[in-house]
């Protein structure tokens, strides 16, 4: 099955992908940043703050802004995933690789035949989030 769809919640979500993508850049746990690279997604009015939803054959990704799906595209439309603990490394954290969004996939999720129509729709979906928001 494949759905895409935008919830709305009153609080600023915190998705698999919040924390590696939206690094804070005023030295605070990222948690509690005030401002972060790339910006979180900010509320819509009257709505709240939107988590963007994309269902893709048995499994559902969430995430809390537009800059997550496009990392979340870029990555696993790679045909050799990078290693979390690359990816850690890069990012200079001390969370061990064990943490991250792309090890908490499931095995599935990962090989290369799911990933290249999962790929197809979260850009299909992202159009559509882009309109949205």
């Amino acid at each position: 099955m494949k759905k895409h769809w935008v919830a709305f919640q009153d609080t600023q979500p915190c998705c698999p992908m919040t924390s590696w993508v939206h690094r804070s850049v005023d030295e605070k746990p990222w948690f509690q940043a005030q401002t972060c690279e790339p910006p979180r997604q900010t509320a819509v009015p009257g709505k709240g703050f939107p988590v963007f939803k994309v269902e893709f054959d048995g499994f559902t990704f969430e995430f809390s802004s537009i800059e997550e799906i496009k990392v979340c595209i870029e990555t696993l439309s790679k045909r050799v995933l990078p290693r979390p603990i690359d990816l850690c490394r890069d990012l200079g954290t001390s969370s061990g690789p064990n943490s991250h969004w792309l090890s908490r996939l499931p095995a599935n999720v990962k090989s290369w035949s799911y990933r290249q129509k999962a790929v197809t729709y979260l850009l299909k979906a992202l159009r559509t989030f882009e309109q949205v928001t």
